[in-house]
């Protein structure tokens, strides 16, 4: 199961920007010609999970969005919308994140880790104000 993994993540990874999670939609229901079985709707109700999840924790920095991101990757090799949907997001992504990822990365490890920290405790802070606004009246 773990080399099935590391082969399947190869493959993705190999894959060009924008084309990746449709040829991942294609590789999987190449193996199941029909219709969903039960690795499918695992897949798919383990990504609407996923979704639900970031919709509770939406306002922390990877929590919120890392976990989005990753049910509609889980969603997208089951649904060819969803894949497509992915897709043009990866290349908007990689458009106008790209330069701030490529510079986060050159950071080193203390850096990277005192920068998410910081951005994961400003946001706490900016929430709680938020609340505290509201109830205050």
């Amino acid at each position: 199961m773990i080399g099935r993994m590391k082969t399947s993540w190869r493959i993705f990874a190999a894959g060009s920007p924008g084309h990746r999670f449709r040829k991942r939609y294609r590789l999987r229901r190449g193996h199941r010609p029909g219709g969903f079985d039960l690795v499918s709707l695992s897949h798919l109700l383990g990504g609407a999970a996923l979704i639900a999840l970031s919709a509770l924790l939406g306002w922390l920095p990877v929590l919120g969005w890392g976990t989005a991101v990753l049910g509609l990757g889980m969603i997208a090799g089951e649904f060819y919308p969803a894949a497509r949907l992915m897709d043009r997001l990866e290349v908007r992504a990689r458009r106008h994140l790209g330069p701030l990822g490529q510079a986060f990365a050159k950071l080193p490890a203390w850096a990277q880790l005192s920068a998410s920290l910081t951005l994961a405790l400003a946001t706490f802070a900016f929430v709680y104000g938020l609340y505290s606004l509201a109830l205050a009246g």
